[in-house]
């Protein structure tokens, strides 16, 4: 649309109305999170991918055995909002759980590719949750990831043919990682993989250091998700854990960065717009803690506006506190 060419035949008084309506069709939106606790039961959801239509694939960190959930996730298509989620069933090998975190869908395939942050080891399955006998070459540097913060974040694209991963925190190799009292920024290496499997390129990512001022608690900054967009832009979940020792005060910053390797060449460090940030809490008079740690790119709205998904991890509904907690956010 050719938008300075229509403003030359319009009134003046029209071009006050739609101006207000320009600009927040630019902007990124928001949406309030919601739980679904008649259909969704308690878990530890930690990754989800769209597979077209209302169905989604969720990763576990505590399921049974290694797989994943299916679900089902209706969105407003002229709001983005959420209108029910619903867990479906459970697709497994039967093998040993790997503590399971990210997710994401190939669909020229019909295959899920599910993270495991106990083997760092990125595994293929069929829609059956059977073991297709593939899985991505990861380079063995990854292998040096700390003890639960390893991989969390994957997820492909189509368009671009490259699936795309990273640890939540620096590796051993590279230098220590953020704590409570060592506030650094994490360096971390946004992995790529082609169709075959293979590894291609690769960049540096810094997150920022934790804003946290308190020397008393448990303080985890780091990578949660990553959601691939057609264009080439990754959407990048940073989040900031805060846990004091009675949990009153307990905290989630969530910030999303996107990002252009496109635009850059191997081995540079990647740099990051700020797309939004929100934050939830537990305090004496606000429950809402969501620990987002899953992230996908939906279905587009009516408009062409791109919807995005988020999924936290509840423990469990940790001490019958924290909620299964869904959102969405709309991209300009």
């Amino acid at each position: 649309m050719d938008v300075k060419r229509i403003l030359r035949f319009l009134p003046v008084c029209s071009i006050l109305f739609l101006a207000p309506m320009m600009l927040m069709a630019q902007e990124v939106t928001v949406l309030k999170q919601r739980k679904f606790p008649k259909a969704v039961p308690a878990g530890n959801y930690s990754g989800i991918t769209w597979m077209e239509g209302n169905r989604y694939a969720v990763a576990n960190d505590k399921s049974p055995t290694t797989g994943f959930y299916l679900m089902t996730v209706i969105t407003d298509s002229i709001t983005g909002e959420l209108l029910s989620v619903r867990k479906d069933t459970f697709l497994t090998c039967g093998q040993p759980t790997r503590d399971e975190e990210g997710v994401c869908y190939m669909p020229q395939n019909q295959t899920i590719f599910v993270s495991g942050e106990k083997d760092q080891e990125i595994l293929e399955f069929d829609l059956q949750g059977q073991l297709t006998g593939r899985k991505l070459n990861i380079p063995e540097i990854f292998k040096t990831a700390y003890s639960n913060r390893g991989f969390e974040a994957l997820t492909y694209q189509q368009k671009t043919h490259r699936f795309w991963t990273t640890s939540e925190n620096t590796l051993k190799a590279d230098g220590e990682m953020p704590t409570i009292d060592r506030k650094i920024k994490n360096r971390l290496r946004f992995q790529s993989f082609g169709d075959d499997l293979q590894p291609k390129e690769q960049y540096w990512y810094v997150t920022d250091s934790a804003i946290v001022k308190k020397r008393k608690g448990t303080s985890i900054i780091g990578v949660g998700g990553l959601a691939a967009l057609e264009d080439g832009r990754i959407v990048v979940l940073e989040r900031e854990l805060y846990f004091p020792k009675k949990q009153i005060g307990s905290y989630c910053l969530v910030k999303l960065y996107v990002v252009n390797p496109s635009q850059q060449q191997p081995g540079e460090v990647l740099n990051k717009t700020l797309l939004t940030t929100f934050r939830t809490k537990v305090n004496l008079t606000r429950r809402n803690f969501a620990n987002y740690e899953g992230i996908c790119v939906g279905p587009k709205l009516a408009d062409g506006r791109q919807l995005l998904i988020l999924i936290c991890d509840s423990q469990n509904q940790h001490r019958g506190i924290l909620r299964d907690w869904f959102k969405t956010i709309i991209l300009p």
